[in-house]
């Protein structure tokens, strides 16, 4: 076996130059960052563009009111007592509609009208304003929150209710099933499913890892098969065994894949701060649009775990692919060639996601764990889970171990067939086709 891998750092460190050179890697690294770089602010900008500081004075000086209900002297007093209405006059619309409307139109566009309407037992506040102006919907939007409150409890004081009794009418009533044992005690059984939140970072990370060992797989396929076509892998045989050749590349474009994961994780991280700048509350996007617990269980172990489990899987999918280039004579076969890859990666996303999908259902099962440990799968949902705390360290290490396992056994494969393949010309070699070479080696 030493004699078969002996050369591999040659290849490794050759193959990696040549990459890190090459203008194709070089323009999509810088191409990738900068869109990982210019993400979180961009979204922010558009996500928040149109909010404001909830304690920032409004925009809206005077609003009309068109009382139509049976109820007399809303004043909406209680709206003066916050900050940023409290410069706000409510004046009764005295003249007609479409006259008051010309009137703001010219002279105060900065004014709204409030209609209140009754129908049915029912009432109805509306919000009006001017199309060219300073107000917006959502200035509007948080008035009318705050009018309503208060439009509520007058309605109560004239019914005799006081805030007190609302308060206590608005109360939820919560209900809870409990299993108890013969004594009577609560039987507490674990709720180990996840949020919205915690199923969407999983996801994340699991699109992200898909995507890496697609990029991957097919760097190293075509490669190879380039090598092939062009009769360089011929002259590079002369001096290592197919296998070393085999083992040097896969781990020069996985070294390179690796660079540029890390490089875009590290990205991610100071887009992430560079967008509190875009955003009224100075807060990160992440940190506004996720739970704060999120991040509870992300520290320097399980990100190292996680490394490691994504390494591992990268490197068997790279090798899978290995195996796709090498069974193809012509870089027009590739495609042809990649399909064994393709259909297995699937499995392991399509087994991940419906993993990610029961655990926001009903949590932790057998299915669960399965996903977690099988090889395929374990490298792009078991991550997230470890991030969100819901693997265990004894699964993980089983985990790592199984992955271990399936790769020393795809070594002991391709030590078999690989020197059949690199040197075949012809057709493309089918899966049956491999085991049949392996068997008679």
């Amino acid at each position: 076996m030493k004699s078969n891998i002996t050369g591999w750092k040659h290849i490794y460190s050759f193959t990696l130059k040549q990459v890190l050179k090459s203008k194709t890697y070089l323009i999509s690294y810088i191409i990738l960052v900068m869109i990982v770089l210019v993400s979180m602010p961009i979204a922010s900008k558009l996500l928040f563009a149109n909010t404001e500081d909830e304690n920032s004075p409004s925009p809206i000086d005077k609003v009309y009111v068109n009382n139509m209900t049976s109820l007399t002297d809303i004043e909406f007093s209680d709206i003066n007592n916050i900050t940023s209405f409290k410069h706000i006059t409510f004046e009764p619309m005295i003249m007609d509609y479409d006259t008051l409307v010309e009137h703001i139109t010219d002279k105060e566009n900065a004014s709204a009208i409030l209609d209140i309407s009754e129908e049915n037992g029912s009432y109805n506040l509306h919000l009006s304003m001017v199309k060219e102006g300073p107000i917006k919907r959502s200035h509007l939007q948080r008035l009318g929150d705050a009018l309503l409150t208060d439009f509520t409890n007058t309605r109560m004081e004239y019914l005799g209710i006081s805030r007190e009794q609302l308060a206590l009418l608005q109360t939820p009533v919560l209900s809870k099933v409990t299993m108890t044992d013969i004594n009577g005690a609560e039987i507490l059984e674990e709720d180990t499913s996840i949020s919205s939140s915690e199923y969407w970072f999983v996801y994340g990370i699991l699109f992200f890892v898909m995507m890496t060992t697609m990029l991957t797989g097919t760097q190293v396929a075509t490669s190879i098969a380039s090598e092939k076509s062009t009769r360089v892998v011929e002259y590079l045989l002369i001096t290592v065994k197919p296998l070393a050749l085999m083992i040097g590349k896969v781990l020069a474009m996985l070294t390179a894949a690796m660079i540029q994961m890390l490089s875009m994780v590290a990205a991610l991280f100071i887009s992430n701060m560079i967008s509190a700048s875009f955003s009224y509350k100075d807060k990160s996007l992440l940190s506004q649009l996720l739970p704060s617990d999120l991040f509870n269980n992300i520290n320097i172990v399980n990100i190292i775990l996680c490394i490691l489990l994504v390494f591992l899987g990268l490197l068997f999918y790279a090798v899978l692919a290995g195996i796709a280039g090498a069974t193809v004579s012509r870089l027009e076969e590739i495609n042809e060639g990649l399909t064994i890859f393709t259909m297995v990666s699937l499995v392991g996303v399509y087994i991940g996601l419906g993993a990610a999908n029961t655990l926001i259902g009903a949590g932790t099962n057998a299915f669960v764990v399965f996903a977690f440990l099988f090889p395929l799968s374990s490298p792009f949902v078991l991550p997230g889970a470890i991030l969100v705390g819901n693997a265990s360290l004894p699964i993980v290490a089983l985990a790592i171990a199984l992955e271990l396992v399936l790769i020393i056994l795809l070594f002991r494969f391709v030590a078999k067939i690989y020197e059949t393949l690199i040197l075949h010309n012809g057709n493309t070699i089918k899966l049956k086709q491999l085991f049949q070479i392996s068997k008679s080696v």
